[in-house]
């Protein structure tokens, strides 16, 4: 598994993230629920491994992300998007402004399951700043 996460890493070279934010609802990332709080955002060994670490708990989930296909232009700022699903909300992307590219999380079981039961056809995104 760990070879393979530097065969995927390659081709990003030494992107890395470091990011806080102040997230003001509870969310669920790599298949745990976090409660609303500050935040670090940091990459773990490679680009495509990333942490959200609960500045107050510390709870860390660690989980594998890809390349967002969309996103604002380079230099944009850093901000995090999340899906949400009624009061469920879940993070979806990370932009840290300084590549064209944000971060994307795969969804989670439950984020799937919420998605084809909601009545509307897609979530609401929510956006959250945060700095570098």
């Amino acid at each position: 598994m760990a070879a393979l996460v530097f065969v995927l890493a390659a081709p990003m070279g030494a992107q890395t993230i470091s990011l806080k934010a102040n997230v003001p609802f509870d969310f669920a990332v790599g298949g745990l629920t976090m409660p609303a709080g500050d935040y670090v955002i940091s990459s773990v060994l490679t680009s495509v491994c990333l942490e959200v670490r609960n500045a107050s708990s510390g709870a860390t989930p660690t989980f594998t992300t890809s390349n967002a296909a969309y996103g604002p232009s380079q230099g944009a700022g850093a901000f995090l998007t999340f899906n949400r699903y009624g009061n469920d909300y879940f993070l979806a992307t990370i932009w840290d402004g300084a590549a064209a590219k944000g971060r994307a999380i795969p969804m989670s079981r439950t984020e799937q399951e919420k998605a084809k039961s909601a009545s509307l056809g897609k979530p609401e995104v929510v956006l959250v700043l945060a700095r570098r």
